[in-house]
């Protein structure tokens, strides 16, 4: 470890494009070998793209009335990524949580340029629908499809954030599941949809994107693709941070007891999502009907 303690304290905050390539491979003689007591079932299809797909680990035991579950959803800065970024990353998600009783989900989303919004948030719909209507099955581990808790990295904590905030599903218009879908969200161009169906019993979000610094030309290009257009006015209502400020009143969302959410962040967090968090946190407290904060 003295290896990478010592890149972190050389590099800070700085993170360029490319560099995740080099920190992977820091971290990869690190990762442990696959456990004998997890069962892996790969490449799912739970939508119509061809990155909508995933993976699903879970405990090898039996055990009586089934396992919570964790859906994780990668980062990539919108435009990479991958449930499966090496033979061991991003299984070691799915070996740690399984090996602590959890069948642990991990998907895939679109990535720009070849998906708009809201595209990664209607991925994160149809996911959470796959995991409602199949993590049940034997195959899968039996898992628990009213105990989800819904993990986000960076921009997959992004897409889940606005599937939340402001998603209905473009591609379920046929799907019996619609008929359930009646309540406002953060976005009133979208389909409606109850946002804690299916189930969510929590939300993690970690170094997550609400907002962003369009004044980066990566971010610009990034921003232009995802929403069309890189002026705040365009895109900042339709970001986590502006759903999540639209929310009614009313909203579950804003009731932390039925939807507890935790904010997470790391001492050397690039700026941009230093700042998007802190934003966030700040509307999150300032709209929640319970709120609980520890530094």
């Amino acid at each position: 470890m003295e290896n990478i303690f010592a890149k972190i304290a050389q590099d800070t905050t700085k993170f360029d494009l490319g560099d995740e390539e080099g920190w992977r491979k820091l971290y990869e003689p690190l990762y442990a070998e696959a456990p004998d007591n997890v069962g892996v079932v790969k490449d799912e299809s739970y939508g119509p793209a061809e990155r909508n797909r995933l993976d699903v680990y879970f405990p090898l035991e039996e055990k009586p009335g089934g396992y919570p579950v964790v859906l994780y959803v990668h980062g990539g800065g919108f435009f990479s990524g991958d449930k499966g970024w090496s033979e061991k990353c991003w299984a070691n998600v799915g070996f740690f949580f399984a090996q602590r009783g959890f069948v642990t989900v991990l998907a895939n989303h679109q990535l720009v340029p070849h998906v708009v919004y809201p595209g990664g948030a209607d991925d994160m719909q149809l996911a959470r629908e796959w995991i409602f209507e199949n993590i049940a099955k034997e195959k899968y581990g039996r898992g628990i499809p009213e105990k989800v808790v819904l993990l986000g990295h960076s921009s997959g904590g992004a897409h889940i954030a606005m599937n939340l905030y402001a998603a209905g599903d473009e591609f379920l218009d046929n799907c019996h599941l619609h008929s359930l879908l009646t309540q406002d969200i953060g976005d009133p161009k979208r389909k409606t949809n109850v946002p804690l169906f299916p189930p969510v019993a929590g939300v993690i979000y970690l170094s997550v994107p609400f907002w962003f610094d369009r004044r980066k030309p990566v971010r610009q290009r990034v921003i232009r693709h995802y929403w069309g257009s890189d002026e705040e006015e365009v895109w900042g209502p339709l970001s986590a941070l502006g759903l999540f400020k639209n929310l009614p009143e009313d909203s579950p969302l804003l009731d932390s007891e039925q939807l507890p959410v935790y904010i997470g962040s790391v001492k050397w967090e690039v700026k941009e999502t230093a700042d998007a968090t802190v934003a966030f946190l700040n509307a999150y407290r300032e709209r929640t009907h319970v709120f609980h904060c520890r530094v």
